[in-house]
């Protein structure tokens, strides 16, 4: 009996034994075994990290210490929380400073001066002083669009013999009218060797509904802006458009009914018209002059942009076939 007891007591001391061990080697909280690195490297971008001994790996948290094998599920939704984060912080944009601009205008670099401002007000970067902007551009473009002066929209081209302006302009695919305008000259007349200032790239125009402007293009730049009528009842179709056809002194077709030929009083079309290409249910709209100048800046036509004479007969002398009407 007594051995019986003496047995029963040694049981008892191994199992306790066996169980307290294992309880302390698998959740002590504070401890560090001296089997694991108890310092993790400090390279390590992860809260969570692995260390391995004899095939018994320990993930380190903080300070709690556990076998892989008991955080297994874990361990996956830990590590995917702790991935490193990408900055994803925006540069502040700099605000477009006309410092910059009137020192080129200082140092002769008046292309530089007019393309940089072009950006500034076409995307309305400093709305407070669109004006300003504006009234400086138009100052530069009187130097570099509308003088004989040169500059990097044109070419100086020199009168050959038997040149006239209309050969000229086809080949550098211009109007003659505005040879004429930009050098200043009131006849078509041309002498061997005079110098002419040609303009080229591709004009573009685009209208603001909104804003009863009609802004013109030279390769992107800016080099004029206008004041508009558009339609009533927002009659004016937005879209892109083409042009059809252009016309000096045009006769009017009213869509009333009714034919009147220019100078007619019943004639609203003014002294220019530049037609748009038709599209489906999209037809007989274009831009012309008015006879009724005080509709500017108004919703009054019939869904043609009006323009005041002097500027549509401006404008008509940069508009070629492939000029882009932009409506909107």
């Amino acid at each position: 009996m007594k051995t019986i007891k003496n047995a029963c007591m040694l049981i008892f001391c191994v199992c306790f034994l066996f169980i307290s061990g294992g309880y302390r080697a698998t959740f002590a909280v504070g401890i560090q075994q001296p089997v694991v690195p108890a310092n993790p490297n400090p390279d390590q971008k992860s809260l969570l990290f692995a260390a391995k001994e004899a095939d018994n790996v320990v993930i380190y948290r903080k300070d709690i210490i556990a076998h892989s094998a008991e955080l297994k599920k874990g361990l996956k939704t830990d590590e995917e929380g702790f991935k490193t984060v990408k900055n994803t912080t925006i540069k502040n944009q700099e605000k477009p400073n006309l410092e910059v601009v009137h020192t080129y205008i200082k140092e002769g670099k008046k292309d530089e001066a007019r393309n940089m401002l072009s950006e500034i007000f076409m995307n309305k970067q400093i709305p407070e002083k669109q004006n300003e902007i504006k009234e400086l551009l138009d100052k530069l473009n009187e130097e570099l669009i509308f003088s004989p002066s040169s500059s990097s929209d044109a070419i100086l081209y020199t009168v050959q013999p038997g040149d006239v302006l209309a050969k000229i302009a086809k080949k550098f695919t211009t109007n003659y009218e505005l040879i004429m305008r930009i050098n200043g000259k009131p006849t078509t007349r041309l002498n061997i060797g005079e110098r002419l200032k040609i303009l080229t790239g591709k004009t573009k125009i685009l209208v603001s509904k909104s804003d009863f402007t009609l802004t013109l293009l030279l390769n992107n730049h800016y080099v004029k802006q206008y004041r508009i009528c558009i339609g009533k009842d927002d009659k004016t179709p937005v879209g892109i458009f083409e042009v059809k056809n252009k016309m000096k002194e045009p006769t009017w077709y009213s869509p009333q009914g009714g034919v009147f030929p220019y100078g007619h009083k019943e004639n609203i079309l003014g002294t220019r018209w530049i037609g748009f290409k038709d599209k489906p249910n999209l037809y007989g709209f274009g831009i012309h002059g008015t006879t009724l100048p005080e509709s500017i800046g108004t919703a009054a036509s019939n869904g043609c942009v009006r323009m005041v004479n002097s500027d549509v007969e401006e404008l008509y002398d940069f508009v070629t076939q492939d000029t882009e009407i932009i409506i909107q």
